[in-house]
């Protein structure tokens, strides 16, 4: 709205200062194609389909996903891991989802939480399935064969193509499934890389341990 408004107000201010219309028009115009390409980078984005949801095991990850998706990032893992299932059911058979700013979800989510609902009560039935063993800053031995997101496969191959970190972007040893400085799954974030949402889901990441610049 306030881009809309400032637009309006240079435009005029343009015009009243003599400024071919034709001119102001056109600027209006790319003005405006730069702001909704822009707005499309920014809130449009994959959406990750249940069965990948079960494979993130660190809380701050769910965190991260709930405020990409504009949902409230309040709570324990569990209901984080409750809310991020109610989102992509809600939107089963798509590959995209527009998210609402954070200041919009009031109007524009698409998400609604039943009353009264905290993180202490006990989760609903249909969502018991989901929970998932919350393991420590680095990953377990079992988290190690888990599949990748999107129907990737973890391969020698691919580890061996990884030489630094994925989040904090540290040299690594490609024989190591983990990092030695921040302990993240390499293969896991060196798939998610490749996606959208997951570079920001990284990006975020990453800030809280303190990437290398």
């Amino acid at each position: 709205m306030l881009f809309v408004l400032a637009l309006a107000t240079i435009s005029a201010l343009m015009v009243g200062q003599g400024e071919d219309i034709a001119v102001v028009t056109f600027v209006t115009i790319v003005a405006i194609s730069v702001y909704l390409y822009i707005i499309y980078k920014r809130y449009h984005v994959e959406l990750l389909p249940e069965s990948d949801l079960r494979l993130f095991d660190d809380p701050d990850d769910l965190r991260i996903l709930c405020r990409i998706y504009g949902l409230p990032d309040s709570g324990s893992p569990n209901w984080l891991r409750h809310r991020l299932a109610q989102f992509s059911r809600q939107n089963d058979g798509r590959s995209f989802v527009w998210v609402a700013p954070r200041f919009m979800k009031a109007i524009a989510s698409n998400l609604e939480f039943a009353p009264g609902m905290d993180d202490g009560q006990e989760l609903p039935e249909d969502s018991t399935e989901l929970l998932v063993h919350m393991v420590s800053s680095r990953p377990s031995a079992g988290s190690m064969s888990r599949p990748l997101v999107w129907g990737k496969s973890r391969s020698t191959s691919r580890r061996r193509g990884i030489a630094s970190c994925p989040v904090c972007e540290s040299a690594v040893d490609q024989r190591a499934p983990v990092c030695g400085v921040c302990g993240a799954d390499l293969e896991f974030y060196d798939a998610l890389l490749e996606s959208k949402i997951g570079r920001r889901l990284i990006a975020q990441k990453a800030d809280g341990h303190g990437r290398k610049h």
